[in-house]
């Protein structure tokens, strides 16, 4: 089976390596909305979450970065006085130094995905959703900052107004990427935050009407349990943007292109105002605690 999966961040990568494990023609379509410019370097934490992910290699205990990374570099730039909020280790670096001179040669970001992934020796395909520059910026009580700069330096904390995906109007989705969803058997919405993971995707014009007209079902793991997010500010960011902060409030802003969602069994309740929409809903443990959680989902998706 021909599976898009739709990623980013933490929760992606657990269904990810499920998906991989399953054994199906994988294609990933990775989210460019918190890719930001870094200690001289273009760093694109969901594409590489992604990536390291499926080689194997994520801190899974952080949910980012390589496992066993060291961080010299970080060490000598905080000596030199340097501001280090935004976390990178020395292979992690190497990576995004590779990435960068790659685009300032003239590359897309798209070659300089594929030869990450090659380096890895991944053997799925991962995309950004589009070559152009995305971010995400977050309007919040202090000032309008890039969404790495709200979670991590802020650590999530100041009160939040609206979010806004810069640069999203004038961006176009790849050819590689209008390709994997044509061809697709399944579309998957992995369980990433709907406003700063998936939401950047959505906003590309066409990327909406490309998952509609698709044949395949498109099927989606919500990231919430009751009126919460597993993890990360998807729950805050989410009541900023009107958005309900629970399944239905998913589901609602995927209502456009989905087919079916599967929620936690704790959310059974909300199946009538879900299946309402249209949306098909089913019901599991969407606890994702360890390999065969993974495994689980990534079969129940498929079935769904």
């Amino acid at each position: 089976m021909r599976v898009a999966a739709l990623a980013g961040g933490t929760g992606s990568a657990k269904l990810l390596r499920g998906l991989l494990r399953l054994g199906v023609d994988l294609t990933v379509v990775a989210n460019v909305g918190d890719n930001f410019w870094t200690y001289g370097v273009y760093v694109c934490p969901d594409i590489d979450i992604s990536c390291y992910s499926l080689a194997g290699i994520l801190d899974r205990a952080k949910g980012w970065g390589i496992e066993g990374d060291t961080f010299e570099v970080l060490r000598s730039l905080e000596g030199i006085g340097v501001d280090t909020w935004f976390t990178l280790g020395d292979r992690d670096l190497a990576m995004c130094l590779r990435r960068t001179e790659m685009l300032r040669s003239g590359a897309s970001l798209t070659e300089a995905v594929v030869a990450e992934r090659g380096s890895l020796k991944l053997k799925c395909e991962v995309l950004p959703v589009t070559n152009d520059s995305v971010e995400t910026r977050i309007l919040t009580s202090k000032m309008d900052m890039h969404l790495q700069e709200f979670w991590v330096r802020e650590k999530g904390q100041p009160r939040v107004s609206g979010v806004r995906y810069e640069g999203a109007r004038k961006a176009r989705v790849t050819s590689e990427v209008v390709s994997a969803i044509s061809r697709a058997d399944r579309v998957v919405v992995c369980p990433a935050n709907p406003v700063t993971s998936i939401g950047p995707m959505l906003a590309v014009p066409g990327f909406v009407q490309l998952l509609s007209r698709t044949e395949a079902q498109v099927i989606a793991l919500s990231p919430m349990k009751g009126g919460a997010p597993f993890s990360g500010p998807a729950g805050k960011l989410m009541k900023a943007t009107g958005a309900r902060q629970d399944s239905v409030g998913v589901a609602k802003l995927y209502a456009g292109f989905l087919d079916g969602i599967i929620v936690s069994d704790e959310d059974l309740g909300l199946r009538r105002d879900i299946e309402s929409m249209g949306v098909r809903c089913l019901a599991s443990n969407t606890n994702m605690g360890g390999p065969e959680d993974e495994l689980r989902l990534a079969k129940e998706l498929m079935q769904a």
